[in-house]
């Protein structure tokens, strides 16, 4: 605390003091001193100590500036140290993966970070109740429970974005919990939205997954298991059923080694295992050993397999992955095309000379408008008594879109009823230099292969 107003105070006291001391003790001890001598000896001392009262108050004040000054600078540190902690503060909330909500004991917002502004569908807008943040009851049931019982609560929530639309909406885990200043009482509530949406999906995707591995792998089991025991109970003695038995039971056990083939082979593409060795080769001559190996199932179902991919047509791809891809498609093709059906591959480059279409078209039933959306997933069969009659596992296109992507493409369908349907492989045209071997170059593509192809005839 400054001291300088109180002995300021003392000394004036003490020099007033000492004046009257001065006066008393002059007419006791010199009564007949000249009266002019008097007062010029007391206008001289009285001056001498108002000089020393005003220089002892010039040094208080400077000392009480000196202390001032020193004070205001404590404050603006701290001012400023509170202030980098509030921004800190307010940065790592804002850095959180989750949406935080604070709200006070009135219900009133306190904070809310950017996350949960992006949950919540809030944009950039105000927000100063909880019906400003939402008007589901779950939410405001949690945030009341919470500040009337003190306890923490978790439930799930549905958020749309904010316009309504269900194409927008997020599936949230909501933990709140009471926000405590001191042990004696609730001061508000800390809301924390987690996104749980893609986790639902996946979830919902893996039961799915079990599901039909399930019901795909009970038929040929089922199959299995009745023709053995009508074997063990006395069809052996039965020659031509028990042959056909046996068949019955090695095409179930075929169907089986497939459906187990290929998911383990999708299961190693989506988790990233298969390494992709890329080369440089004609496309048309990768048909034309693709329509080899299926020639005996088309002379079987009379279908016409017509390669119209130029020699010009290069592409840089993993051999064996491409031609896994072009066998799944050019294999439905044939299986689902009508008699004196036709399945033609052709092959150009995009508009840009940034892909290259690998198109796959039959002239099969088609399929209907709302089953496209839905062909790449895994089982999803359009006509599902015929794909099990032809043999198929149902994961066929499932492989060919990730294979595509795998290759840094993509794959999409195009079909109408009673017309047929055309598959299309976008690969990229050109690819990184360090992913290639160094026989390869980077910047062959469709078009620029056309473009040599046709300066040398």
């Amino acid at each position: 605390m400054p001291t300088g107003k109180p002995q300021l105070g003392a000394t004036i006291v003490g020099l007033a003091a000492l004046l009257a001391i001065y006066e008393t003790a002059g007419r006791w001890l010199l009564p007949r001193m000249n009266p002019a001598v008097s007062f010029l000896i007391t206008t001289v001392v009285a001056t001498l100590l108002i000089a020393t009262a005003l220089r002892l108050a010039i040094r208080t004040r400077q000392q009480l500036l000196r202390e001032s000054e020193h004070t205001l600078e404590s404050l603006r540190t701290e001012l400023t140290f509170t202030e980098q902690q509030r921004d800190c503060l307010r940065s790592i909330l804002d850095s959180v993966a989750g949406g935080l909500v604070i709200t006070g004991a009135d219900s009133r917002v306190q904070f809310i970070n950017s996350n949960a502004r992006r949950l919540l569908g809030l944009d950039q807008r105000l927000v100063g109740r909880m019906a400003d943040i939402s008007r589901d009851p779950q939410i405001h049931q949690a945030f009341a429970t919470v500040l009337g019982q003190g306890r923490q609560i978790e439930t799930r929530v549905e958020a749309r974005d904010g316009q309504g639309n269900n194409q927008g909406k997020r599936v949230l885990r909501l933990y709140a919990a009471p926000l405590r200043l001191n042990e004696k009482q609730i001061d508000g509530v800390v809301g924390t939205f987690i996104d749980i949406t893609q986790l639902e999906k996946l979830e919902r995707i893996r039961q799915e997954f079990l599901t039909n591995v399930s019901h795909e792998l009970r038929t040929p089991l089922s199959s299995i298991s009745a023709f053995v025991e009508t074997l063990l109970s006395g069809g052996l003695e039965d020659r031509e059923n028990s042959v056909r038995f046996l068949q019955t039971i090695q095409r179930n056990a075929e169907r089986m080694r497939d459906l187990v083939s290929d998911i383990a082979e999708l299961s190693a593409i989506e988790s990233g295992a298969v390494q992709l060795r890329l080369e440089q080769f004609p496309l048309g001559r990768l048909v034309d050993e693709v329509f080899l190996a299926l020639g005996p199932r088309c002379h079987k179902l009379r279908v016409q397999l017509c390669n119209e991919v130029t020699e010009a047509c290069h592409v840089i791809a993993d051999r064996r992955r491409l031609e896994q891809i072009l066998t799944n498609l050019a294999d439905n093709a044939i299986k689902f095309n009508r008699p004196d059906g036709k399945v033609v591959i052709t092959a150009s480059a995009a508009e840009d000379d940034s892909q290259i279409l690998i198109s796959v078209r039959d002239t099969g039933t088609g399929i209907p408008a709302h089953d496209l959306p839905r062909v790449f997933e895994r089982f999803y069969r359009v006509d599902k008594a015929r794909s099990r009659d032809l043999g198929g596992t149902g994961l066929g296109l499932a492989i060919v879109k990730h294979l595509a992507r795998a290759h840094g493409g993509e794959v999409s369908v195009t079909s109408e009823a009673g017309t047929g349907s055309e598959f299309v492989i976008k690969l990229p045209a050109r690819v990184a230099a360090d992913s290639l071997p160094v026989n390869i170059r980077p910047e062959t593509s469709v078009a620029s292969a056309a473009a040599d192809e046709a300066r040398r005839r």
